[in-house]
């Protein structure tokens, strides 16, 4: 409850996990609660790389709420059912982009980097000139452009600095490393 006290409206959140294995579930949790209680946090922008959720209730599901989110960034869509339902009724901005390049994007934005340059997803629907990983109609903005360097085709993705990280540990030692 604490923790989930801290989040802000606007702030944004970067998760841990895949499927269920290594998600701050209780942390989730207590956020959702945290919301449906007081209203707040509210237009969060979510990034995450990796499936966290089952399917139904849990993981990012819990994020699912008319207002909590205004954007996510995400990696694989499968296993959030109540994110898909926001994106697909236009409620919330919505970006699918390959799991490994937000894998990558985590690193680059620790490193104050602007972009995170791949070829991966050349060609593939995050390819800018095949929709930049888009799911919806009021998902306008460019996150992925078409670079070019030594006569190569390159994808360079923005980074997008994070204000918190819901990460799960068992145990943390006095300098905080989980």
């Amino acid at each position: 409850a604490e923790a989930a006290s801290l989040l802000k409206n606007g702030d944004t959140v970067a998760t841990g996990g895949f499927v269920g294995n290594g998600f701050a579930e209780e942390l989730a949790v207590a956020i959702e609660k945290h919301f449906l209680e007081t209203g707040t946090p509210q237009n969060l922008t979510l990034m995450y790389a990796a499936g966290q959720g089952d399917g139904k209730t849990r993981g990012l599901n819990h994020f699912g709420h008319d207002g909590m989110v205004a954007k996510v960034i995400g990696g694989h869509w499968g296993l959030v059912p109540s994110l898909q339902k926001l994106a697909v009724e236009n409620k919330i901005i919505a970006y699918n982009l390959p799991q490994g390049i937000i894998s990558t994007m985590f690193r680059d934005i620790a490193a104050k980097k602007p972009r995170t340059i791949s070829t991966v997803g050349l060609g593939t629907f995050v390819d800018p000139r095949n929709g930049g990983g888009k799911i919806n109609s009021i998902t306008t903005e460019d996150i992925v452009e078409l670079m070019h360097f030594d006569g190569e085709e390159y994808l360079a993705y923005k980074t997008h600095s994070v204000d918190i990280a819901l990460l799960r540990g068992t145990t943390a030692d006095t300098d905080g490393n989980i």
